[in-house]
């Protein structure tokens, strides 16, 4: 029996694409974000009172809950504020923004 023979592709071959050169890699992306994220929720406890005042209608039990995660914050004040996740993402990202610089002085 004779081998089959492979046809040609008729899609072509992806192209690898480089990342370029002094551009953080995927794994020090994360490992940045990972160690941001520790960072905020250490610090979380001291972020209640701006965030209370920022965001009135959320209890304080479940601005301790939270623990500094940007998800559970976003949907909370979606919820409370019944604001579109898009919006409610603005607002947490803003109060992150506005409270990073502490946080970064403080490590």
């Amino acid at each position: 029996m004779r081998p089959k023979r492979q046809r040609p592709s008729q899609y072509p071959a992806p192209v690898k694409v480089r990342r370029a050169p002094g551009t953080p890699t995927k794994n020090q992306l994360r490992a940045a974000a990972q160690a941001e994220a520790r960072a905020v929720k250490e610090q979380w406890l001291s972020l209640l009172a701006p965030a209370k005042a920022t965001w009135a209608k959320l209890h304080p039990q479940e601005l301790a809950g939270v623990e500094g995660n940007f998800h559970k914050l976003a949907g909370l004040v979606q919820l409370r504020y019944q604001l579109s996740r898009e919006e409610s993402d603005r607002q947490v990202n803003a109060f992150f923004d506005t409270h990073r610089a502490p946080l970064a002085a403080a490590l």
